[in-house]
């Protein structure tokens, strides 16, 4: 069996954890290097999730010495494929120095902080002839592709609305708890958490592209058109801490529908629903709580969900592998085509909401 050699750089994303018990668990494919990039503020204190723990917890899963220069780390450990859990604002300088080394490149949701830099990371492909995907940890989950076949099957016709609202106390927010770890995050002083780049809107923190992204995302995997305009809204209300929105809200036009999407640090994430919700012209599809799908007609009387759950890879790791050793095609949700769109559309929520004005989606033309 051909053994895939992986690295990581940057451990800014907590989602560094999850990524790295995907690769533990995945036949065939070894964790081979390690790096964190030096932050622009220096965080206070290591914390559960905090990009210093994230590096420890990862290096002792795998037994490995974390590189002090990523540069070093890519040279001598030569990957076949980089997975990017920097800083948002780092990503495209970062990617480049993965891609021009002939390594290919997984980016941690969201591709970037607007669509122009996402434009610059898309250019790499073909730069340097390397593969790019982006990883959106909820497209792997087994009811998402079964809210997918749902609605394809046609059984609720076509696609009126797309609502999505989803959020928590933070990412280093009280009880605050991410995949690959069985913990919560621990506490931290309002000055600790604002050393941290989640909550500063030069290094890509902030409510639109930690949650508001989902939204996007979620909007491109199930509209059939493209996006017309976008009205938005951001609002800071409860993190004095950080300089960006801790709430975002906004509503993306279509030819004939809409979406309505919103992303909160404000709320307990059991109080939200779990996927999106999709208003239909014959019907409602939505995720419950206990990770299932049901649907509802236009007079609110249920109706039967196929039974069972499509096939789907569990997550990225599992998706590269077999897409490298058997030729499985990419899932749309991590091809540049997609992510590009769906930061065209948040791109331009960012700019309604700063603003205040509706804002034209521009078109994206690439293959």
């Amino acid at each position: 069996m051909q053994e895939i050699r992986a690295a990581i750089l940057g451990f800014a994303h907590m989602h560094v954890n999850e990524i790295s018990q995907y690769i533990l668990e995945q036949d065939g494919v070894t964790l081979v290097g390690i790096a964190d990039v030096r932050p622009e503020t220096p965080e206070l204190v290591k914390r559960r999730y905090t990009r210093e723990w994230n590096l420890e917890n990862v290096a002792a899963q795998h037994n490995l010495t974390p590189y002090d220069d990523y540069r070093t780390m890519l040279d001598e450990t030569k990957p076949d494929i980089c997975f990017l859990l920097c800083e948002n604002a780092n990503k495209p300088a970062l990617a480049e120095e993965v891609a021009r080394r002939g390594i290919n490149l997984c980016v941690e949701k969201p591709m970037a902080v607007s669509y122009a830099e996402a434009l610059k990371i898309a250019a790499l492909r073909d730069k340097y002839h390397v593969e790019i995907m982006i990883n959106w940890p909820t497209s792997w989950r087994p009811y998402i592709r079964k809210l997918d076949a749902a609605y394809r099957s046609g059984m609720v016709g076509p696609l009126l609305k797309m609502y999505y609202i989803n959020g928590h106390t933070g990412p280093l927010g009280v009880g605050a708890s991410h995949r690959g770890v069985d913990a919560a995050a621990e506490s931290m002083t309002d000055e600790e958490r604002a050393a941290t780049w989640w909550y500063q809107e030069k290094m890509g923190g902030g409510a639109f592209l930690d949650i508001g992204c989902y939204g996007a995302m979620y909007s491109t995997w199930f509209q059939k058109d493209a996006p017309i305009s976008v009205i938005a809204d951001g609002r800071n209300l409860n993190t004095p801490y950080c300089d960006g929105v801790d709430n975002v809200a906004f509503v993306a036009d279509y030819p004939a529908s809409t979406s309505v999407i919103e992303g909160t640090w404000t709320m307990p994430n059991k109080m939200l629903p779990t996927g999106p919700v999709l208003c239909c012209q014959e019907g409602v599809l939505y995720c419950t709580p206990e990770k299932d799908i049901r649907a509802m007609d236009i007079c609110g009387n249920e109706l039967p969900v196929p039974a069972g759950m499509p096939e789907c890879d569990p997550n990225i790791v599992s998706l590269y592998r077999r897409h490298v050793l058997d030729g499985a095609p990419l899932h749309k949700s991590v091809t540049l085509q997609f992510n590009l769109k769906l930061m065209a559309l948040l791109d331009a929520a960012m700019q309604s909401a700063k603003q205040n004005r509706r804002v034209d989606v521009p078109a994206v033309d690439f293959e």
